[in-house]
C-alpha cells in the first residue's frame, strides 16, 4: 500500500507522550506516541490542536496494582496498561468520560469511562511492585 493512498478513518491526536484516535468527538484509545518530537513535526496534512488539558483536581483518584498480564480494574471498568507495568501501583484519574492512569506523575494511557460505578476502595493494598 502506498504512502499516499492511506487515508484514516477517525482523527488522531498526535503530543508528545500519546496518541489519542477520537470518533465522532469522543475519545476511543489512546496508545504511547511512537514518534519523535521531529517526526511529529515534518507530519503533512495536519494542524495544531489545542493544549491538552490537565486532569483537575476535583477528580477523584484511586491507587491500583497492575496484574500479572497487564490489565487492572477500576469502578467496573476493565484496563489494558501492558505487561511492562506489571505489579507497579498506579494511580487512576476518575473523569467523567474517561479513566486517566499515571505512574509517578507520568501518564501512561488514557481509556473512555463506559460503566459508571461507584469506586469501593480507594487505595491498593497488598501489593508488590517489582520496578521491572
Amino acid at each position: 500500500m502506498s504512502r499516499s493512498s492511506l487515508t484514516l478513518a477517525y482523527p488522531l491526536r498526535i503530543d508528545a507522550q500519546t496518541v489519542q484516535v477520537i470518533a465522532d468527538g469522543v475519545l476511543v484509545r489512546t496508545k504511547p506516541s511512537p514518534l519523535a518530537p521531529a517526526q511529529r513535526g515534518r507530519l503533512q496534512g495536519v494542524r495544531l490542536a489545542s493544549t491538552s488539558p490537565a486532569a483537575p483536581e476535583a477528580f477523584p483518584r484511586v491507587e491500583r496494582v497492575v496484574s500479572s498480564n497487564g490489565s487492572l480494574k477500576v469502578a467496573g471498568c476493565k484496563i489494558q496498561v501492558g505487561q511492562t507495568h506489571r505489579g507497579k501501583v498506579v494511580t487512576v484519574v476518575l473523569e467523567q468520560t474517561q479513566l486517566r492512569v499515571l505512574f509517578k506523575g507520568e501518564l501512561l494511557s488514557v481509556h473512555p469511562r463506559t460503566i459508571v460505578k461507584e469506586v469501593n476502595r480507594l487505595r491498593a493494598s497488598g501489593h508488590i511492585d517489582y520496578e521491572i
